[in-house]
């Protein structure tokens, strides 16, 4: 498959809910609303991936993967899905809704039907997918969003990834800088992550970015109105990744 103007979005958790250590199902919908009205601006050959934040991880820390525990997840962030498609449906996008429990699993290897997001979005549609809980090998497990966002990735050959966090960019020695190679991987901080994260944080973020083997640009930054429609109008912003 040939390289395509697809772009595909990842929403950080932490953009659109309160990811504190006592925050359950929190959403920040001021953040919420900024996010969406820049989405609504440029959606076209576009998908969207947001995390699940405060609605999936403090339900899998308080109740674990035991088939209770994996409803409780699920429904969760079912509604942060509902919440989050909602608000761009209000700005005039035509959302599909994707929930990974019924589209992923995760048995010899992590499977969905990616040709079903290519119809979708050659039929006009924006997709958006969020961070879940999905079958796998030996039963219930958690997918990050950022591992939906590699996976389509792969396969999708997007033009860009854009990962939109609570911070300005990839931290080096202290400091937000405006490339980062794999040679940079040992001095990389975390500062922003949250201590409720079962997925990992900005370093965990970053290996996955490393082990692709598709190469396109790659854009890690803070999730506001600006450095969004920058992002989507193709221009660098935040931390470029270079694979």
């Amino acid at each position: 498959m040939k390289r395509s103007r697809l772009r595909i979005l990842k929403i950080g958790g932490s953009v659109i809910t309160d990811k504190d250590e006592n925050a359950f199902e929190k959403l920040r919908q001021n953040a919420l609303e900024e996010v969406c009205r820049a989405i609504s601006e440029s959606w076209e050959d576009l998908v969207v991936v947001h995390g699940a934040g405060s609605f999936g991880h403090p339900h899998v820390k308080k109740y674990g993967l035991n088939p209770l525990g994996a409803s409780k997840v699920h429904l969760a962030c079912l509604r942060l899905s509902e919440r989050f498609c909602s608000a761009l449906s209000k700005f005039g996008v035509a959302t599909l809704p994707i929930h990974p429990l019924n589209f992923y699993t995760r048995i010899s290897g992590l499977e969905c039907d990616v040709g079903y997001i290519r119809r979708a979005v050659d039929s006009g549609f924006l997709p958006v997918l969020h961070g879940d809980v999905i079958f796998g090998r030996d039963g219930i497990e958690v997918l990050s969003g950022d591992d939906i966002v590699i996976h389509l990735a792969e396969r999708l050959r997007p033009s860009s990834i854009g990962f939109a966090t609570d911070v300005d960019g990839v931290m080096v020695n202290g400091k937000v800088v405006e490339k980062l190679s794999a040679e940079d991987m040992e001095k990389i901080g975390d500062e922003g992550g949250s201590r409720v994260d079962v997925t990992g944080g900005m370093l965990k973020k970053i290996q996955k970015v490393f082990r692709m083997s598709y190469r396109c640009e790659i854009f890690v930054f803070r999730g506001n109105y600006n450095n969004l429609k920058r992002f989507l109008k193709g221009e660098k912003v935040g931390t470029e990744v270079i694979l």
